[in-house]
């Protein structure tokens, strides 16, 4: 934008991307950035205005810039799509969101929901992050959130808190309490009973955020200090604190729990957070730096016991027939399973046979028995994370429809791919009229 670049790929402007599906065979798509701040301002300047990033500009902000760009935070909810009460909004790991007309994609405006009442002070202190991935309340038409209140001050503490989302602007408080530093997290995950977080040794500065005017200089990797597991009674708001071995999470899969005051909690774990790194555009751009993985992650499974305060921790063993399974990521799986035992989990594996960023397989976890691990590729085709879409009918948990957004490297086109789950075969491919960049989170609305 003008003289200046971004340096990472999740600083692009949020565009969203819809097909619609009339069921007559036919498919309709349509495209369209979100009308944000950071987005309509740098526009109008020619320039990228000074909002907090994800990693930079080049050449970077001036003094007064990176002081703006502190002040106004981030605005560019490039991350995920999410509905609210039939409100669907786009997010990031922040408290704001953007709400959408999910069948025009206009921008309707930004949404900045009150935070809910504390029993902590807020003088010095600062509600600005949250999670880019709420999740559903069982048995109501609620999500849960988290929100993440830093402190300006020396030597106050900061505090840590799990608010239910009723509506599009509607909090409650469900449990709070406080902390000495705050780790980034991205997602956490819930059972019927507990909302569980995993804070990694990932730690926000929000100093060093400030010097820098991006989130990556404000976060620091202790390599040394063990993960926490925070476990919320919904009910009461009791918070129980494991420690447990390092473990850094970016996607939590699902949650679900056992007799005997146990949890099972499944996940992709890396052993540090530099796979952010990949999305460095001077990664991307470097043939040869990009053939290796920075950090590549295990599928593993914890299991939590609030009676001895332990936690447990085993990875999947891969099927034959698809050996690069364990590594996925941006896992997805049938929603109707959610807070319950579950065998079936899809999701991307960047990378799978050693060659390169751009080998990319779309794969199928049983994590009930590996011998149901499948996984799909074809040559030149560059895959982005999948989705699945139950079969309303469906009697089993893989009855449905595998999707994903890919580019055509031989025709140079985008297109939508389908697959069938239960083979992870290729149903039927749409083109687009247009080039589709890389995309993340993508979700299935039945409203539209």
């Amino acid at each position: 934008m003008g003289n200046r670049q971004f340096v990472n790929f999740f600083d692009g402007y949020a565009k969203l991307n819809s097909w619609k599906f009339p069921g007559n065979g036919s498919a309709f798509f349509s495209t369209k950035f979100i009308q944000s701040k950071v987005y309509t301002e740098s526009l109008a300047k020619n320039d990228i205005a000074p909002y907090l990033t994800f990693e930079g500009v080049n050449p970077p902000f001036d003094e007064v810039e990176r002081y703006e760009s502190f002040l106004l935070n981030m605005d560019n909810t490039v991350v995920n799509v999410f509905n609210y009460s039939n409100k669907i909004v786009a997010m990031n790991d922040i408290w704001k969101v953007y709400e959408i007309n999910p069948h025009t994609l206009d921008t309707i405006g930004v949404v900045n929901p009150p935070t809910p009442p504390t029993k902590y002070s807020n003088l010095g202190r600062l509600n600005v992050m949250s999670t880019a991935h709420p999740v559903a309340e069982y048995g109501t038409g609620a999500k849960f959130d988290i929100l993440n209140t830093f402190s300006l001050l020396p030597g106050t503490k900061e505090r840590l808190s799990v608010v239910r989302v009723t509506s599009l602007e509607g909090r409650e408080l469900v449990a709070e309490w406080e902390i000495d530093q705050t780790s980034y997290m991205h997602s956490f995950a819930v059972t019927p009973n507990y909302v569980v977080l995993l804070a990694a040794p990932y730690y926000v500065n929000m100093d060093n955020m400030l010097k820098y005017a991006s989130v990556v200089g404000g976060m620091k990797w202790n390599a040394q200090d063990n993960s926490t597991f925070y476990v919320v009674e919904i009910k009461t708001g009791k918070v129980h604190t494991l420690v447990s071995g390092n473990a850094f999470v970016i996607h939590h899969i699902n949650a679900f729990e056992l007799p005997d005051d146990k949890i099972v909690l499944d996940a992709p774990v890396h052993p540090n957070p530099y796979a952010f790194s990949i999305y460095d555009l001077s990664y991307i751009h470097n043939k040869t730096q990009r053939v290796t993985l920075p950090a590549i992650p295990v599928l593993t499974r914890f299991t939590l016991d609030l009676k001895t305060q332990s936690v447990q921790r085993v990875s999947f063993d891969s099927g034959p027939k698809a050996p690069c399974v364990g590594a996925l990521e941006m896992p997805v799986f049938n929603e109707n399973y959610r807070h319950m035992n579950y065998c079936i989990v899809y999701g991307q594996v960047i990378n799978y046979n050693g060659k390169g960023f751009s080998h990319i397989a779309l794969v199928k976890k049983n994590v009930c028995n590996n011998a149901g691990d499948l996984m799909y590729t074809a040559p030149h085709q560059y895959l982005t994370e999948p989705w699945f879409v139950p079969n309303p009918d469906g009697k089993e948990e893989d009855d449905g429809v595998v999707m994903a957004s890919a580019f055509d490297g031989d025709k140079q086109e985008s297109y939508l791919l389908m697959l069938d789950p239960k083979t992870m075969t290729e149903i039927n491919r749409s083109y687009m009229p247009t080039r589709i960049p890389f995309n993340f989170h993508g979700r299935f609305f039945d409203i539209v």
